[in-house]
């Protein structure tokens, strides 16, 4: 589904997992597919970015955010992208577990003659005999014109343009985002979650997902009104193990420091803990619901 921009467009969310959710789980294979599981999440609700955070800071963890952070990626780019920006590596090992995305930046066609004029569409910009190229997912590379400033080869969004002559070409554009949702993007933070957070100025409103908070029933209207006048919200995630209150205390801060408001999603649930992957899920669900009441 394709979101118009007639007042329903949504806002801006951005989510923050940690690097330890992988490790409830024993081998590379199911690390993948819930890892996948977050993707399909995130592109269901309109993520733009994911950011996951070191949890705790160690060696282990740093291969962990690797794996997730490819994973992640891969997912997102449209499949005749993939051959140009990924080889063969280790962390994608089972990327034939992961589901499609199916999103508007990944189209099905693959055929010169049904793209539309003006369609926009990702592609991997080259140079082949000295000539500035892009691959689109269709049979042929198209002429790349008005990118001459753009270091090659890069992933880039451009414009399809069919020519007064009937030839297609390639311009550079920007994503059609917020009107279309264009996938998301993923931020690996190099430091713990509390000294990112309080370094960083992308992250205006943020909201902490904890059994510690108060009952998302009693601040729905003011989550609502205070997204709407930021326009963005991160939403943080905490681990199998340990709540956000207690891992942001192991690293030397409060929970209160780094977040506008600490919530909780489900005063009874029914199971001793909720695995990060089944929150990130519950909470988007519930935030978009939120924000269209």
């Amino acid at each position: 589904m394709t979101v118009k921009k007639s007042g329903n467009t949504p806002l801006a969310l951005a989510i923050a997992i940690p690097s330890s959710f992988i490790d409830i789980y024993s081998n590379k294979a199911q690390k993948t597919q819930q890892i996948g599981r977050i993707a399909r999440a995130a592109a269901i609700f309109q993520v733009d970015e994911i950011l996951v955070y070191l949890d705790p800071e160690n060696r282990k963890q740093t291969r962990n955010q690797q794996l997730i952070t490819r994973v992640l990626e891969y997912v997102e780019t449209p499949q005749y992208l993939r051959k140009h920006l990924f080889g063969k590596i280790s962390e994608l090992q089972y990327a034939g577990l992961l589901p499609p995305l199916r999103t508007p930046h990944h189209p099905l066609e693959k055929h010169c003659r049904a793209l539309k004029q003006e369609e926009i569409r990702d592609g991997y910009a080259f140079k082949e005999k000295n000539l500035r190229v892009i691959d689109v997912g269709v049979e042929t590379f198209l002429p790349l014109l008005d990118a001459q400033s753009i270091d090659l080869p890069t992933r880039m969004t451009v414009k399809i343009v069919r020519t007064k002559s009937g030839d297609l070409v390639a311009r550079p554009s920007r994503p059609p985002r917020p009107s279309i949702y264009w996938g998301y993007k993923v931020t690996g933070a190099h430091s713990l979650l509390g000294e990112f957070l309080l370094k960083s100025s992308s992250y205006g409103y943020i909201v902490a997902l904890s059994r510690r908070g108060a009952a998302i029933s009693k601040k729905r209207d003011l989550l609502r009104r205070q997204w709407k006048q930021a326009n963005r919200l991160l939403l943080l995630f905490g681990s199998h193990k340990e709540g956000l209150a207690e891992i942001l205390e192991r690293e030397g801060y409060r929970l209160s420091s780094v977040a506008n408001h600490t919530i909780n999603l489900l005063s009874h649930q029914g199971v001793a803990t909720i695995r990060t992957e089944e929150a990130v899920g519950i909470g988007l669900a519930i935030f978009r619901l939120i924000e269209q009441i």
